[in-house]
């Protein structure tokens, strides 16, 4: 399966088994950078489009290559905003015959939230998922039984960065400028959530992630090895913030716990994370280590093995492994 995102390209090879288990086999990763130069003219340029066959040509001959039966292929927020979107698809079609399915932004949420309330050590009431992308970021409230809330918004932090992070650090007016955008266009969602209860707060993605590991290490000295959640205090996350939104891109590069090529984004996450914490009035988030990828998995299980025309919005699953070779099942 293959997810196609703003900034980076995965392909996972799993192997699944009638009883409802799974496996990874083998796990590709690319940061394409797909969305780069996108979200000012609404189109993908050609060097981002060649980068994205290139990468894909890769991928699909590895998993010919490995014996692959079935492939999916979901695109997200740079492909689904973009004009040229369908001419990339239809190039992508042409050259590897790969099939790619652009998904809506509310389609992107319920598989978010299908991977990532999946642990049978989840809370029972309802989570709050926020999945901060390089194109979007989505909000998902629900629990086992239903989603209540699943909406898209175009802040994800390559576009953040794009438009507002201009200057090499921030500078005040840089900061000040993206805080009243994402306030502006979060508003009513926040003011919603400050009104609905729920058990968990829970932050997935490659943005979150890194925060995690930053932290983790600055703290720790080593490096971190997420395995379910990390839990992301708030006061220990703001000193490091404060640090952050000053320090220059060669800085930012040296961080221990940070992947060098997120390093561009890393400050526009930030203070999305830190708006996000203290609107919601929250001290903590659960950092996850899973999201769009392993819904997806469990999304073709539900309708290839399980035969359901109607997915689950959740399912109880007992995760083995580390992220990215998970293996499973669908208890």
């Amino acid at each position: 399966m293959f997810d196609i995102g703003t900034n980076s390209i995965h392909m996972k090879i799993v192997r699944v088994y009638p009883n409802l288990s799974f496996e990874v086999l083998d796990h590709e990763k690319d940061m394409t950078r797909i969305g780069d130069g996108s979200f000012r003219s609404k189109k993908l340029s050609k060097r981002a489009m060649r980068r994205g066959l290139k990468v894909l040509t890769r991928f699909t001959r590895i998993a010919r290559d490995e014996g692959v039966q079935k492939m999916i292929a979901v695109a997200t927020s740079a492909v689904r905003d973009s004009k040229n979107g369908p001419q990339f698809v239809k190039w992508v079609r042409k050259k590897t015959g790969l099939r790619i399915r652009v998904i809506s932004g509310r389609e992107e949420g319920r598989l978010i939230f299908l991977g990532a309330s999946s642990d049978p050590e989840a809370p029972r009431g309802k989570v709050l998922i926020i999945d901060i992308g390089g194109g979007s970021i989505e909000f998902i409230l629900g629990d086992r039984r239903n989603i209540v809330y699943d909406e898209s918004f175009p802040l994800g932090v390559a576009r953040l960065t794009d438009r507002f992070l201009t200057k090499d650090p921030p500078s005040k007016d840089n900061l000040r400028n993206l805080e009243e955008h994402i306030e502006e266009k979060l508003s009513e969602a926040l003011e919603f959530f400050s009104r609905k209860k729920y058990s968990m707060l829970v932050g997935t993605a490659g943005t979150m992630i890194n925060l995690a590991s930053i932290i983790y290490e600055a703290r720790e000295g080593r490096e971190l090895r997420l395995r379910g959640t990390f839990e992301l205090r708030k006061k220990e996350f703001m000193k490091f913030h404060a640090k952050m939104i000053r320090m220059s891109g060669k800085r930012l590069r040296k961080l221990p716990g940070l992947d060098r090529k997120r390093s561009s984004f890393m400050i526009a996450g930030s203070v999305l994370v830190s708006l996000l914490m203290k609107r919601l009035k929250e001290d903590r988030i659960f950092i996850s280590d899973k999201g769009i990828r392993e819904g997806m998995i469990l999304d073709f299980m539900m309708k290839s093995l399980m035969k359901l025309k109607i997915p689950k919005p959740s399912l109880r699953v007992q995760w083995l492994g580390q992220k990215p070779f998970f293996s499973g099942k669908i208890l």
